[in-house]
Parts: structure tokens; sequence; C-alpha cells
């Protein structure tokens, strides 16, 4: 079975060190990208610039998206997701350090499908990998399933 596709949009280099181990480390069959910053995810999902070449760049089956982003915040890439014809059904996985309730709630009216907060520590990113996994990737695949 082919991997699918995950995109991650965050700026810290550790974070996205420590969300490729969890997924190595739990043994799941998933190819993680990531961008750094809201621009980039915009570039990425429209599949301009150098990300044009779906092949090489494919959709993703599933978000993870950091708030506090360089160049475009994550709420504006979810605010432009949901209004890009053939992505308004992308699972959107928010992972953010923001516990504030505004920005949980704010997301939510954008269209967010999940809310995480960063854990403290790296090793404990193996719960958001599993969660994201198993919610909407295995969802994703029977949903698929069912309608094929």
């Amino acid at each position: 079975m082919n991997a699918r596709t995950i995109l991650y949009v965050e700026d810290e280099a550790d974070d996205v060190l420590f969300m490729r181990f969890a997924f190595q480390r739990l043994a799941l069959n998933v190819d993680l990208r990531a961008v750094g910053d809201g621009s980039q995810a915009i570039a990425y999902l429209a599949g301009e610039g150098p990300f044009s070449d779906r092949r090489q760049h494919p959709l993703p089956a599933v978000l993870l998206l950091d708030l506090n982003l360089p160049l475009q915040s994550g709420f504006e890439v979810l605010q432009w997701l949901r209004h890009e014809a053939g992505l308004t059904t992308l699972p959107v996985v928010i992972f953010s350090s923001s516990g504030r309730p505004e920005d949980r709630a704010r997301a939510q009216a954008l269209g967010a499908s999940d809310y995480w907060l960063k854990p403290s520590s790296g090793l404990a990113f193996a719960d958001i990998a599993r969660d994201v996994h198993d919610r909407w990737l295995q969802l994703g695949t029977a949903v698929n399933e069912q309608s094929a």
C-alpha cells in the first residue's frame, strides 16, 4: 500500500524532526512533507511554483498546521483553504502551542477538523502522530474503499 501524504506546516525545525521521528517510531505508513511558512503551504496546496509537479509534491490526505507561522499565519492558510475548490474537505489538524480558547474557537469557525496542543516534550509527539493516522488517514481509507 502506498504511503498517505501529510503536509506539516511548521517553522520550527525541531518540531518537524520530532514529528518525523514519531511517525517512523510508530512504523506508520506516512509520507510526511514539511514546509516552513504559510505562503509555502498555499503554494504547495495550489500546486504552484516549485510545487507544480504533483508526482513530486502530491496533494496531502491531511494537513497538519501550526498557527504561528511567518509570512501568512495558520489562520490565513485555513481561510484560503476552505474557499479553494477541491480542497474544502481536506482534513486540517491544528497543532499549535496556543491554548487560548479564542484561537481554538477561531480555528473551528474557519473549518479546522481537530486541534492539538503541542506537548512540552518531543517524545509526546507520538500521541499526535497516532491520532492523526488513526482518525484522519484510516477514516479516509475506509471512506475511499466504501465509495469504490
